[in-house]
């Protein structure tokens, strides 16, 4: 029996973009790129988030709700705060946490440190500015936080970036300049979280198909190619087509940082070196991150030929990362040839990112734009 791609990842075209989100899709990437964090920077980003949500729109350790979102280790439901401001103006126009989630401030902080759980340890704390309020906790962390990027204004690109001060975690106020100088803006004005970033996965090394073959992906970024191979969406897994189509956007850090790094050796003698969590199609026709695959696992080669793992090393690089993503949006045409094998775009890593920001965009889109 034919197993088609479409099939295995349905689930992704499921999600279909909100009205007027492809164009404001790259305005989401640029506030990315200019508000670039490293992982030890993005943790104290969403714990800062987090405290001044509960001591600035919270008040009340006491406060609490039942969140319907995660359950706590006796399996009850978690124990979360929602910021007040919100029952004031529905658009929360003084909030550190996003509105995809009705401003839950511990679910925000939990779902940004932590891989995706719906379990938790709920615990309160006993010391600092936030001392006996309740906190989710996990020993799954995620490699690659996931932390919010803040606008004067609710609608993404319409209004001036606000960052939050670089260095003092106990500063809740925010700045025009990333640098935390000048004068801050003042605790009466609107501030909104308009996405939540993430970094890229392909090492600057990565050589990725084009149409004239394999080029450099930091070469092609520079040189502004759009003539990206990706495969049909009438492709099978017994019957792999490409075609050319074209690239929507790369993206790329501002920033060096570390980076945990996979290279995988195949009984080919084919090679793939990407970051932990860059998505891999397996001979199943799944999407997996690099970090669970394991010896003995197949990948697919640009083919369909399933090419067994023979090794698995786990490194670092220090330096920058990047990606792209292809104009088409189905989840088949979004699938690319990495040195040889089939991986994912930027869509496929980023999916539990841009499916709150959709969400978040919902807040600009004029009511007279939406569907009835």
């Amino acid at each position: 029996m034919t197993s088609s791609l479409s099939r295995p990842l349905a689930a992704l075209a499921a999600l279909s973009l909100f009205p007027l989100a492809a164009q404001a899709e790259p305005l989401q990437e640029w506030r990315c790129s200019t508000d670039s964090l490293t992982p030890a920077q993005a943790a104290i980003r969403i714990e800062r988030a987090r405290k001044c949500g509960l001591i600035r729109n919270v008040l009340n350790p006491e406060a609490w709700f039942l969140s319907s979102r995660a359950f706590d280790s006796t399996f009850q439901f978690a124990k979360d705060y929602k910021e007040v401001n919100t029952a004031v103006n529905p658009l929360g126009d003084k909030s550190f946490s996003g509105s995809a989630f009705q401003w839950n401030v511990n679910f925000y902080h939990a779902w940004g440190t932590f891989d995706a759980t719906p379990l938790y340890t709920v615990s309160q704390e006993t010391t600092g500015a936030t001392a006996n309020y309740f906190k989710w906790s996990h020993t799954a962390t995620r490699p690659r936080p996931l932390y919010p990027t803040f606008e004067n204004v609710a609608s993404v690109g319409t209004g001036t970036q606000l960052f939050p001060h670089p260095t003092n975690p106990d500063d809740c106020r925010l700045y025009s300049n990333p640098a935390g100088t000048g004068t801050p803006v003042p605790n009466s004005s609107s501030f909104f979280v308009v996405a939540y970033c993430e970094s890229s996965c392909y090492t600057p090394d990565q050589r990725v198909l084009f149409s004239g073959g394999d080029a450099n992906i930091l070469e092609a970024m520079k040189q502004g190619r759009e003539d990206v191979v990706t495969l049909s969406p009438d492709s099978t897994l017994d019957a792999p087509q490409l075609a050319q189509g074209k690239v929507y956007s790369y993206t790329s850090e501002t920033r060096d940082s570390e980076h945990i790094i996979f290279n995988l050796r195949t009984a080919s003698g084919g090679e793939l070196r990407v970051t932990n969590e860059h998505p891999v199609l397996n001979r199943e026709g799944r999407m997996v991150q690099a970090q669970t695959l394991k010896v003995g696992d197949e990948l697919l080669r640009a083919d369909g030929t399933p090419d067994a793992i023979v090794s698995v090393e786990q490194g670092t690089h220090s330096g920058k990362v990047y990606n792209l993503k292809p104009e088409a949006r189905d989840p088949v045409s979004n699938v690319l040839v990495a040195q040889g094998f089939l991986v994912g775009s930027a869509r496929f890593q980023n999916d539990d990112v841009e499916y709150m920001n959709r969400i978040i965009l919902y807040r600009g889109i004029p009511a007279e734009a939406l569907p009835q």
